[in-house]
This record gives structure tokens, C-alpha cells and sequence, in this order.
């Protein structure tokens, strides 16, 4: 499995990179939404983990752009400033998933499994957790 991950916060991007990698998944880091594109169309990512609080472009339109060009590819957001508007808001959007910062990496591993074992994903998914 191929995980793209994009967060400005180089620690917890960087965390959660090894930590997957330790658990057999190829992970790919990213710090801003500009460049995820060009990141998918680069390493074809079975699923991309997406913050919500990136600078520039913001992780909510760059979850619009994955849906224009990639319809089915499950996209998880996570962010540690969530209120019910921002869950709604993101499944509105598309997103697959949607975890509340901080999580565990199990659980993280969980709901990647989860969502790439079918193609069709139930955006009513929520996960949270502390690390």
C-alpha cells in the first residue's frame, strides 16, 4: 500500500511517515496542497491522509481537486481544529475518512485498511484517538 500524506507539521508528517513505514506501507510526505497533484500522478497513492490547515492552498480544496480528477480514490482528512462543520463540510466534499489529531498510528492503519479493502467508502467513518 502507497499512503501520500500532506501536513505542514513537519513533526507529525515526519511521525507518521516512519511509523507506517515500520508497519510495511510506503509512505510519502508532503507540506503544502500544491503539490499533491502532481504527487499522485507521480506515485499513485492507494490513499492520500490529508490535513485540513495547510498554508496557501487549504487541505478542504485540495480534497476538491483529488475529487475532479480522481473520483474514487479514498481520501482520509484529519485536523486537530474539528467541529462538526468541518466533518460535514469534508464528507460534502468527498473525503472517505476523517480522523481527529492526534491519533494513534494503529488506528490510523486501521482505517486505511478499511478504506481500501472495497472500492466503495462510507464517508460517515470517523475515527479519534490520542497517540
Amino acid at each position: 500500500m502507497t499512503v501520500l500524506i500532506i501536513d505542514d507539521n513537519a513533526d507529525w508528517r515526519v511521525l507518521l511517515e516512519h511509523s507506517l513505514k515500520a508497519d510495511g506501507i510506503r509512505a510519502i510526505g508532503l507540506a503544502r496542497g500544491e503539490w499533491v497533484l502532481v504527487a499522485i500522478d507521480t506515485h499513485h497513492p492507494d490513499v492520500v491522509v490529508l490535513d485540513v490547515q495547510l498554508p496557501g492552498v487549504n487541505g478542504l480544496q485540495v480534497l476538491d481537486r483529488v475529487r475532479q480528477r480522481w473520483p474514487d480514490l479514498p481520501v482520509i482528512v484529519m485536523t486537530s481544529f474539528a467541529g462538526p462543520d468541518t466533518r460535514d463540510d469534508a464528507r460534502r466534499r468527498g473525503a472517505t475518512g476523517f480522523m481527529d489529531k492526534p491519533f494513534s498510528i494503529a488506528r490510523l492503519v486501521s482505517e486505511l485498511t478499511w478504506v481500501t479493502r472495497d472500492s466503495g467508502a462510507a464517508p460517515d467513518r470517523e475515527h479519534q484517538g490520542g497517540l
